[in-house]
């Protein structure tokens, strides 16, 4: 079977192989994937940068989806013909995470998606939406799910306001399930092209941060001095600042991503009085994930999809999620 395998750390170093396809052990599931969507850690792992350390040589890529076609004894969750998509915390079931269970994530530290047959425990596996084709369910894993779970957790309800800072996977979905809570989305981005893609998914505020470097108080104007009951925080440390002054009283921060630095510095007293609330945020569990795709279904949600690119672009999927020009999710289709 057709497979990839990162030998060394560095774009350069992506490898097009052949593997044996594997057999279903006990509690397993026999996926033929047939395609896989980017995140920002997939291109963190094949440069080297990840947060943990990886074994090398890997198979690259978290998220991906496909159908079951063959399982292994005793695992019943799925059986042949069922359309699946990958579990990122793939030991994560229920409730709080717990330290043990942090170390079984396709994509580093185990292998991930990019090969056309895999086998995964049952219970790492989602079912995917009825109306979503592979494509569009590989998308969910990461992106969607982090958004979700931002959403949940702050429990953002109809008539409040949530800001989404960026255009990428997450953020999209983020703007697309708010506004199915009948919230007020407001985006940022540089870009006025993506603000105005961004207008057409509904958000109802688009502010380009580069020409409005203090956007706080334009978010707080826009909703009429109060401020964003939640902000969807996936830059890091060179936006914080601006993100707690765009909170409102009793704010949520739910902080998804460090592309723009590590080390943040916050003003102390500016938290204290708004009472804001920071979390960290890394998915969910499979039980948010199987509500997740209900609420998908139910809302005939369909995610943004910048590109597709063939099995053997790999290398320039990368490239485009590199050069952070893309508008939604970054997609290989197998059959290409």
């Amino acid at each position: 079977m057709r497979a990839y395998q990162l030998n060394a750390f560095g774009l350069d170093h992506l490898q097009q192989i052949e593997l044996p396809a594997p057999t279903p052990g006990p509690g397993q599931v026999l996926v033929k994937l047939e395609a896989a969507s980017l995140n920002y850690r997939d291109l963190l792992l094949a440069q080297g940068k990840l947060y943990r350390g990886v074994a090398l040589p890997i198979v690259p890529v978290s998220d991906g989806a496909g159908t079951v076609v063959a399982v292994g004894e005793g695992a019943h969750r799925f059986q042949p013909g069922d359309r699946v998509t990958t579990v990122y915390k793939s030991r994560w079931i229920a409730g709080a995470i717990r330290p043990e269970w942090t170390g079984a994530e396709p994509g580093g530290p185990d292998d991930g998606v990019m090969r056309e047959y895999a086998c995964f425990d049952a219970y790492a596996l989602a079912r995917a939406p009825r109306h979503l084709d592979a494509l569009s369910a590989s998308t969910l894993p990461i992106a969607a799910l982090t958004a979700w779970e931002a959403l949940d957790l702050a429990q953002l309800t109809s008539g409040q306001s949530v800001l989404i800072l960026g255009t990428g996977g997450v953020s999209l979905f983020a703007l697309q399930l708010a506004k199915q809570r009948g919230a007020k989305a407001i985006v940022l981005s540089s870009s006025d092209h993506k603000l105005e893609r961004a207008r057409a998914l509904g958000a109802d505020v688009a502010i380009n941060y580069r020409q409005h470097p203090q956007w706080g108080a334009l978010v707080r104007e826009a909703t009429d001095g109060v401020g964003a009951n939640v902000v969807i925080e996936t830059v890091g440390a060179a936006t914080l600042p601006q993100s707690m002054e765009a909170a409102a009283m009793h704010g949520f921060i739910g902080l998804v991503g460090f592309m723009g630095g590590n080390e943040a510095s916050i003003t102390l007293t500016q938290a204290l009085l708004k009472r804001i609330r920071l979390q960290g945020l890394s998915v969910a569990p499979l039980e948010q994930h199987e509500r997740l795709v209900a609420a998908i279904e139910q809302g005939r949600l369909e995610p943004v999809i910048d590109r597709v690119f063939g099995f053997a672009e790999l290398r320039e999927a990368f490239d485009l999620l590199a050069s952070a020009q893309h508008f939604g999710k970054i997609v290989i289709d197998f059959s290409r």
